[in-house]
């Protein structure tokens, strides 16, 4: 996994960041979407076996859990996590209040045709 600190795109107001600005060609993202999780909720234990993920925490704060370990993101100080493919992994919120997270694919394996997601 890889962690792209994006704090110089922070000043007093919050943060701006453009998450497709370190790629070439930005018509190879793919399902990008944005999802919350509640208080003390969690989403994911699944994979994604033909793409990456990438994550970018844009209101409170999760824990992401793999088989590497447990990584905190937060919006307060803002990075990028890339999650490889085939890699197992879930979204904690452990926080009280509800976090908000942007999400995409920037790596697609074409020779894979199987299912997106398996649990």
């Amino acid at each position: 996994m890889e962690i792209r600190d994006i704090s110089g795109h922070t000043d007093d107001r919050g943060f701006v960041v453009n998450p497709f600005e370190h790629m070439e060609n930005t018509g190879d993202i793919t399902n990008f979407h944005a999802f919350s999780i509640m208080k003390h909720q969690s989403r994911g234990n699944h994979l994604h076996p033909g793409r990456n993920e990438q994550v970018l925490v844009v209101a409170g704060e999760i824990t992401v859990t793999t088989s590497d370990g447990i990584i905190t993101l937060n919006a307060n100080n803002p990075s990028i996590l890339t999650i490889p493919e085939g890699v197992r992994h879930t979204f904690s919120n452990k926080g009280d209040h509800a976090a908000i997270v942007l999400c995409w694919s920037s790596r697609r394996n074409n020779d894979y045709n199987g299912e997106d997601t398996l649990r």
